[in-house]
């Protein structure tokens, strides 16, 4: 057994040896460099509302009084988030280089596995996705699921460098905009200062919120004997994002376009009634900021989203759309906007204060659709066990927190984090002028140890 043991280790060591001259850390096979990361979690949260969620909240279902889970608090231990990544990277010459890039966590949630935002069926993969580079004419394809074109980067238009939220929060921060999806990205660069790039994305219909008319119906359900039991919308065509992004010397700057198309069928109470077919586009646009404020010691991002049918956009994932009188779609107008300030105390030490807020603007006719008025009464969210189904309005967060790198060294390193948040859900009122409120305070723990 000690032999055999013995000869695998020396077959191990001689595939994959260190490159002497491999600019980059980790392990070569063939001349490709390969990197392994990601980081063991022990995480811990606490809610004064019970939302029954693990790591991750669900910002727009925090309970009315109407509900028992109401002022019931909610303590919660998760590894759940703990990650693994591996980063294959090799040049064909010295002009052409290939990537691929593969991570997963734990949070996936079997067949209620959706592709709202996250796309993150079991098992739960982040991203897989492969990347070509030219360095000459500066051109660069991504293909694969990763971070939306829509989330803000740090430098450039180029992957792995995406500005996320500090948080501990698995569902990150309220107005953070984002996906993790399948898309196909073409980037050009000039002189790495100006970037231009446009990306084809899966779409998917996030939400029918509001009242519909009596006998009508919107077919957008999963076939009988699906994998999944969550809704997958009608699409035929995917989102496309066309961005703009620039490197000034301080800071770097981005604006882009978002069109999404919905679908749908309506004008009667079953597939076989409904005779109508719906097909719109819709337009947002984004943008968004990471300025060095005092270089080394305080950053400030910001950045939003405006337009209409943007809720799967938002980590709070409020509706895309309502219904008009005769059942069709109608994409609902809405904003995002995140800004973050990061406190660099010490090369081991930052703390950072976020707000964030996500809002819907209603759309009304005859009692139907969404917002003011729509709801025939909001009177049973007061009362334990009334009934309670308010349209949302807005959702707003404020968040504090601090990451403490408290060892980096020959056995990897180990971060602690802690973070701090308020979230208010408002709502729209009813006919009587009725617009009840609800919020909830986290207190999330975090010990992270990154072997790799």
């Amino acid at each position: 057994m000690k032999l055999l043991a013995t000869s695998f280790l020396c077959v191990l060591v001689s595939t994959f040896a260190y490159a002497d001259d491999a600019p980059k850390p980790g392990l070569t096979y063939k001349g490709v460099n390969i990197q392994l990361g990601g980081f063991l979690a022990s995480e811990t949260v606490y809610r004064t509302n019970n939302t029954a969620s693990d790591i991750g909240t669900s910002y727009a279902k925090i309970p009315f009084a109407n509900s028992p889970a109401y002022g019931m608090s909610e303590f919660r231990g998760s590894e759940r988030q703990s990650r693994f990544s591996l980063l294959a990277q090799g040049d064909v010459d010295s002009d052409t280089h290939v990537a691929g890039y593969y991570e997963l966590d734990f949070l996936a949630a079997a067949t209620t596995s959706n592709s709202n935002e996250s796309n993150s069926y079991v098992p739960r993969t982040r991203h897989v996705y492969g990347t070509i580079d030219w360095d000459n004419i500066g051109f660069h394809i991504l293909a694969g699921q990763t971070w939306s074109l829509a989330t803000m980067n740090s430098k450039g238009i180029t992957p792995r460098n995406e500005v996320i939220p500090g948080t501990i929060d698995a569902q990150y921060a309220v107005g953070f905009n984002w996906a993790r999806q399948w898309q196909m990205r073409f980037v050009k660069d000039w002189n790495k200062t100006i970037w231009a790039a446009l990306s084809f994305e899966n779409a998917q219909t996030v939400g029918l919120g509001g009242t519909a008319a009596s006998g009508t119906g919107n077919n957008y359900q999963v076939s009988a004997g699906s994998l999944m039991s969550a809704n997958m919308s009608f699409n035929a065509y995917p989102d496309v994002i066309a961005k703009v992004a620039a490197e000034t010397g301080f800071g770097h700057y981005e604006v882009y376009g978002l069109a999404r198309n919905f679908q749908s069928r309506y004008g009667g109470t079953t597939v076989a009634t409904q005779t109508s077919k719906q097909s719109d586009w819709t337009e947002a646009v984004g943008a968004g900021l990471t300025l060095p404020v005092v270089p080394k010691m305080l950053d400030l991002t910001v950045s939003g989203l405006f337009g209409k049918g943007i809720g799967r956009y938002g980590t709070s994932t409020l509706s895309d759309v309502t219904y008009n009188a005769d059942g069709s779609l109608h994409p609902l107008s809405g904003a995002q906007y995140l800004a973050q300030v990061t406190f660099h105390a010490s090369p081991t030490f930052d703390v950072y204060a976020a707000y964030g807020q996500e809002k819907i603007d209603g759309s009304t006719g005859g009692g139907f659709g969404y917002g003011e008025g729509i709801v025939a009464s909001n009177a049973g969210c007061a009362n334990l066990g009334g009934t309670c189904a308010p349209n949302v309005k807005s959702v707003t967060q404020a968040n504090l927190g601090l990451w403490w790198s408290f060892y980096k060294g020959d056995y990897g390193a180990a971060k602690l984090g802690a973070q701090y948040s308020h979230t208010t859900l408002n709502t729209y009122a009813d006919a009587t002028g009725l617009a009840p409120t609800t919020n909830m305070d986290m207190v999330f723990s975090s010990l992270r140890y990154y072997p790799f």
